[in-house]
């Protein structure tokens, strides 16, 4: 679960510059052992989040939910996840936003409470899935399968020579990203843990439930919920704004996610603060930004212009549109209708009994459509071997597109040279 640095020195120097390595890194895997399972899984994390995960199983089916643990439960998931879509997500990986300083470090610290990783671990791994989505060097790559991009990318080492490169000189420069950075472990522990039992236990009389529920269960909650935005987000909804690479909307997956659900919109136009654009679509974050943006909390919230977020809607609709086309059949093409002189279109209904009549040039076998006509077949009948045009375009009746694409698709079987 190693993230990219780039292949050569970096220009420019500092103290911290060790934070372009990744923040787990592992020892070389023997070239002979690389199938193994055992070299190819980081098991701190494997173990610590399957660990975790079993926890929660358990407290599912053995410990009492009480209500007053439920209740903030539900409400500790929701502040752990804004600190993640919120603080990691749009703030630091994107920078749709700048935030207060008080903002920012209430960001970073609560943004360890569902253990997700420091920011700059997080930011790294999602500006490579952004810069390199749907190949191999995307971390969480959907091409390798659902469930790889739901969990399995965080169980299993990656190769150093595998991982592309992400800028990350902003964060670097960034002393409360460096700070939650070094402290990391220690934040964590408390936000994570020590906090949501404490407060169960003092504060709700509910020691146990605090762990079971309020600490483990919760930060695996909001995890699940994480990971879906990579698999389910990448599977699952519709493509509004472009089908080039993998990502969907989904509005189911904006509720759970509050609000990073809207995936295919946030990868055409990544630096917008919202992700659900429309008045409509589900998406808490975009709303406590702007409540926040509202106090002077948070400012200078990015909005991609109007005009060219209706572009990428247009151009979809028409590429969908021409697909929807390549699957209906409109008939003979123009050009390869067989070419009649008016004599020997004469000839053909006086002397062959043929039942055709012409319409703006083109000429249609009506013979089994007589019966069919919804005018009766009298007025039909009366057309044959003449010029319809008229009649069909209002003289009569002004026909609808269906009936003119009917007869195309059906009847049209030459043309008035």
């Amino acid at each position: 679960m190693a993230t990219g640095v780039p292949p050569e020195k970096s220009a420019v120097e500092s103290e911290t510059d060790v934070l372009k390595k990744p923040v787990y890194k592992q020892k070389p895997v023997p070239k002979e052992k690389s199938k193994s399972i055992h070299t190819r899984w980081y098991w701190p994390f494997a173990s610590g989040i399957i660990g975790a995960e079993a926890v929660a199983i358990y407290a599912v089916f053995f410990v009492k939910l009480q209500w007053s643990t439920g209740m903030f439960v539900m409400l500790y998931g929701i502040l752990s996840g804004l600190c993640i879509t919120a603080g990691y997500h749009r703030l630091w990986a994107h920078r749709a936003y700048k935030a207060s300083k008080p903002l920012e470090i209430f960001l970073a610290i609560f943004g360890t409470s569902s253990i997700q990783g420091s920011i700059i671990w997080w930011v790294q791994n999602h500006r490579l899935h952004h810069r390199y989505t749907d190949t191999e060097r995307d971390p969480y790559n959907i091409k390798r399968g659902f469930w790889y991009a739901h969990h399995g990318w965080i169980l299993f080492r990656r190769k150093e020579e595998d991982l592309g490169y992400a800028d990350m000189t902003d964060l670097h420069a960034n002393k409360i990203v460096v700070w939650q950075y070094n402290w990391y472990f220690f934040i964590t522990a408390f936000t994570s843990i020590i906090l949501p039992t404490a407060f169960c236990g003092y504060f709700l009389n509910d020691w146990k439930g605090g762990f079971y529920w309020g600490a483990v269960a919760r930060l695996v909650g909001v995890q699940q919920v994480t990971f879906c935005v990579n698999s389910v987000a990448h599977t699952f909804g519709v493509q509004p704004y472009s089908d080039e690479q993998t990502p969907r909307d989904n509005w189911i997956t904006g509720v759970i996610t509050l609000g990073e659900g809207y995936h295919n919109f946030h990868h055409a136009f990544p630096n917008d603060y919202r992700n659900g654009v429309r008045w409509y679509d589900i998406d808490l974050t975009k709303w406590v930004l702007w409540l926040l943006e509202q106090t002077n909390m948070a400012f200078d919230l990015k909005r991609f212009p109007r005009n060219e977020i209706m572009k990428g809607r247009a151009a979809m609709k028409l590429k969908n549109a021409e697909k929807f086309a390549k699957r209906v059949d409109y008939g003979t093409p123009v050009d390869e209708l067989a070419m009649f002189t008016e004599s020997e279109f004469v000839a053909e209904v006086k002397e062959r009994g043929k039942k055709w009549l012409v319409i703006e040039g083109f000429i249609y076998n009506v013979e089994n459509f007589i019966a069919m006509h919804p005018g009766g077949p009298k007025l039909i009948k009366s057309g044959i071997g003449k010029d319809m045009t008229n009649a069909f375009n209002g003289g009569v009746y002004n026909h609808h597109y269906s009936a003119r694409n009917l007869m195309n698709s059906t009847m049209r079987v030459g043309k008035i040279i």
